[in-house]
């Protein structure tokens, strides 16, 4: 039987994470429509009950869902290296909370303190939301009698590289601090993690377990620890005959194993202990491995109109990131898969545009369905920008169920493909009707990215969210490894 490590999860986000520094990647929004409109894929069946805007559908990892966002495509940011951090699950110190310690050997069989068996599932790792400081929990006041530890009473406050004992008997080791600069990447859920390797420590022994308290001691035992580390001490404390707990009072160096071995205290029935190995390089040498930071946090934004990019006052509902699109190029097919010339820009628009003539200032209904009077074409408009006579559309169709798709849309006698809008024709509306420009009408501003190019490596479904021109989004993407 074989594992993928934790520390393959964290590597392969960080090579994830490199990427945006070598690569092209784009978040793109979409899908201005509502999702029950009924000239659009909807995705009925990947939805729990009737997709609607306060119900949209779960995204599927297939080409009809990736097809379907290129159609519904507005535009699109470049994401950069400084958009994305690695991250951890995000874990308060909260006042009576119990918390789970460090161990090296957690199993199924040794399950933590709140029951997990797997170290990335615990809530070790803990965020003081007052500072800003992330620290790892060593030790919780479990014993011999306390098997599940205690709860936490006493937040940890320091920001050294020796554990903090504090008053309620927890062990915290400072890790980093989570500064202003990175407010954009702490979420409800996860937090940033910075590769702080100033706060390390020497793999030494900083706690040592008491499985077994023993019984009998009438004084102090002696303790000796054995392994292949150097310098380690500790000494026992009693209690009503038994061995209470244990006090490190010199981590050492260099362990990957040690023995706890108590002599003396009587006649008593010895106590055991185990000794908790700590990371190679010691607690906070590996910040990501040790955080289990294998989940990527982008943080994007869009600002306003973004270069006229970005429509406002209008909705977006589908989120995707794209790596290496192409430029836009009128002379080839819409499915490009070969070569062209990687988009670099910081912006791009994906949206269709017709230029109308100079009166047609005033912007159709959002979401209106426009029609060709001549080339018979339809769509849906998207945006107009104030003062402007650029309109933009997209033309979705109902993908998942093409025997809706009305024939009226498609010339069946030519192309057979849909009806395409044309210079020098009146576009009507639900209270529009408008003529577009007779030389530049389908030609004077083309889109910038190419459908149907580049890689799309995330997809998400969301109720809607309204864009206004004051605004910036920042939108939160956390990806998984």
């Amino acid at each position: 039987m074989a594992i993928v490590t934790s520390k393959f999860r964290v590597s392969a986000a960080s090579g994830f994470a490199s990427t945006f520094a070598t690569d092209n990647i784009y978040m793109i929004l979409g899908r201005p429509q509502p999702w029950d409109n009924s000239l659009s894929t909807n995705f009925s069946s990947q939805a729990s009950g009737t997709v609607s805007d306060s119900n949209p559908p779960n995204p599927v990892d297939n080409y009809s869902n990736e097809y379907a966002v290129w159609r519904d495509a507005m535009a699109a940011v470049k994401l950069n290296n400084t958009d994305v951090k690695l991250a951890t699950v995000r874990n308060n110190w909260q006042y009576g909370t119990r918390y789970d310690m460090y161990r090296h050997n957690i199993t199924s069989a040794d399950a933590t303190e709140t029951g997990k068996f797997d170290l990335s599932d615990t809530n070790f790792i803990v965020y003081d939301t007052s500072t800003g400081c992330v620290y790892k929990c060593l030790y919780n006041g479990r014993n011999a009698t306390a098997t599940t530890g205690t709860v936490s009473t006493v937040k940890p406050s320091t920001t050294g590289t020796a554990p903090q004992k504090t008053a309620d008997g927890y062990i915290w080791k400072y890790l980093y601090t989570i500064t202003a600069a990175d407010a954009d990447f702490v979420t409800a859920n996860y937090i940033p993690v910075n590769n702080n390797t100033s706060i390390s420590s020497v793999n030494g022994i900083d706690v040592i377990l008491v499985t077994s308290g023993g019984s009998g001691y009438t004084g102090t035992p002696g303790l000796t620890i054995y392994g292949d580390g150097t310098s380690a001490t500790a000494v026992a404390i009693t209690s009503a005959g038994t061995v209470s707990r244990i006090d490190v009072t010199n981590a050492g160096s260099g362990y990957t194993w040690a023995k706890v071995v108590f002599t003396g205290g009587g006649s008593p029935t010895t106590a055991n202990a185990i000794a908790i190995m700590s990371p190679a390089g010691g607690h906070g040498s590996n910040l990501l491995a040790e955080t289990m930071a294998h989940n990527i946090m982008i943080a994007g934004t869009v600002s306003g109109y973004e270069q006229n990019d970005f429509p406002v006052n209008q909705d977006f509902r589908t989120v995707a990131v794209i790596k290496n699109p192409l430029v836009f190029n009128s002379s080839v097919a819409n499915t490009v898969t070969g070569a062209g010339t990687l988009y670099t820009t910081q912006t791009g628009r994906i949206l269709r545009t017709l230029t109308m003539t100079s009166g047609a200032t005033t912007a159709p209904a959002n979401d209106i369905v426009i029609t060709g009077s001549g080339s018979q074409a339809t769509g849906l408009f998207v945006f107009q920008s104030s003062g402007t006579v650029r309109l933009e559309y997209i033309q979705p169709v109902n993908s998942d169920v093409p025997s809706n798709i009305s024939d009226l849309r498609i010339d069946t006698t030519g192309s057979r493909k849909l009806y395409q809008f044309t210079s020098n024709e009146t576009i009507t509306g639900a209270s529009y009707s408008q003529v577009s420009n007779s030389s530049t009408g389908v030609t004077g501003t083309l889109p910038e990215i190419h459908p149907y190019t580049g890689q799309m490596l995330y997809l998400d479904y969301r109720q809607p969210v309204t864009r206004s021109a004051g605004q910036n989004e920042k939108i939160n993407i956390v990806i998984n490894f």
